[in-house]
Formats: C-alpha cells, sequence, structure tokens
C-alpha cells in the first residue's frame, strides 16, 4: 500500500519543528514510507487546514496518508504503520476529559485511506463557515462525524494514545491516559512553545 507521513507549520512552530521533524523523517526512512513537509498553509487558508487541504492532494497519489501536527514526537519509531484493515479513518479520543461523545476526536494525528476522499471533501466545503472560529478544521470535522449515519464510513476513533498521547508535564495530574514509554508519539499540546521544546528534552531523557 503506498503510504505517506506528512505534517505542515507555520513560523511560530519553526523551533520546535526543528526537533520533531527529523525523527518523522527518521520514521518514514525506517518504514519505507514517503514524507512531506510543508512550512507554508495551504493557498488562501489557515495553517490548521494542512490536514485536510494537503491531505486530499495527497490522496490523489497515494492509498494510505498518515497526519501528524507539528508537535507530534515521535517516541516508538520502530511501530511500523500498520492500520487494518486498510481502509477508513483512524484517529483518537480526543485528550480532555470532557471528551464524552463519540465524535469527540483529535485532529492531532489520523490515518485516511482513499475511500475517505468524500468525507475530506465534505468536511473542506464547511472551511468558509467555521473561518477564524476557534478550532477551525477541528470543529466541523466534528460536526460531519455527529451527523453521520452509522456505517456510513468506516470511522476508527481508539484510546488517546494511539495518536493522542498528551505527557502528564502539559497539565500535571489532569491527563487521562497519559503518555508513557511505548507510546507511538507524544503529543506536545496546549503549552507554549517553549514549555513544549523543554518537555521534549524531558520525555528524550524519559525514553532512553
Amino acid at each position: 500500500m503506498k503510504t505517506v507521513l506528512f505534517t505542515g507549520y507555520d513560523t511560530a512552530y519553526n523551533a520546535l519543528a526543528d526537533l520533531t521533524v527529523p525523527l518523522m523523517q527518521d520514521y518514514a526512512d525506517a518504514h519505507s514510507i514517503d514524507f512531506k513537509l510543508w512550512s507554508v498553509p495551504p493557498q488562501g487558508l489557515n495553517i490548521y487546514w494542512t490536514g485536510i487541504a494537503r491531505g486530499l492532494h495527497l490522496l490523489e497519489d497515494y492509498d494510505r496518508i498518515i497526519y501528524l501536527d507539528i508537535d507530534q514526537m515521535i517516541t516508538t519509531p520502530e511501530r511500523p504503520p500498520t492500520f487494518e484493515p486498510g481502509y477508513g479513518f483512524w484517529c483518537s479520543k480526543d485528550w480532555g476529559s470532557d471528551a464524552t461523545e463519540r465524535w469527540h476526536f483529535s485532529a492531532c494525528g489520523w490515518v485516511a485511506h482513499s475511500d475517505c476522499i468524500p468525507m475530506l471533501r465534505a468536511v473542506m466545503a464547511m472551511e468558509p463557515e467555521w473561518r477564524d472560529k476557534p478550532f477551525q478544521e477541528q470543529g466541523p470535522w466534528r460536526e460531519w462525524m455527529r451527523t453521520q449515519s452509522p456505517g456510513q464510513l468506516y470511522i476508527n476513533i481508539n484510546h488517546r494514545r494511539m495518536f493522542n498521547a498528551v505527557p502528564d508535564q502539559v497539565c500535571p495530574g489532569q491527563v487521562p491516559e497519559p503518555w508513557q514509554r511505548g507510546d507511538f508519539a507524544a503529543h506536545l499540546t496546549m503549552v507554549p512553545i517553549e514549555r513544549r521544546i523543554e518537555i521534549f528534552h524531558e520525555i528524550q531523557k524519559l525514553n532512553r
């Protein structure tokens, strides 16, 4: 299955990208998959639309795409990118304790196959009404999921630690299912960039 791992960021994340991008590149190289990186937003869009907008383009050439936010630190590079049965959309539950509904997924990391193109197009079409709102990509995506009939698309919303393993350091004592050694990646979210970089180095030491 032709697979690509991709990410994107803007200048505000340059310092963090210097740390996380090499890990993504190493992961892709180790598993013989392609890696794509963008340091500018998709044309006419906010950087937060990188996943859907770039993903639609990539699905013209790939059977499967793996998206990671730039603040994802891969911590188990030996884990192969296998997402059986090879179709549908794979993601993780949101990390907050208020994530109680099935559609409360996180857009920080996910896998989509070619059968997901209609879903991505439908969410992309909602961009104008969500422009400049909080969670402007994740919000419409959740709304789309909420309104779908069961079985319309294979959507697998997994446990948080599949793609959304937030380290305890982000919010000590309040992170459900925090990052642990052996998790695919640590999601360095919510705190200022300088603190994310500190946590990156803390996890690097813990993960040795």
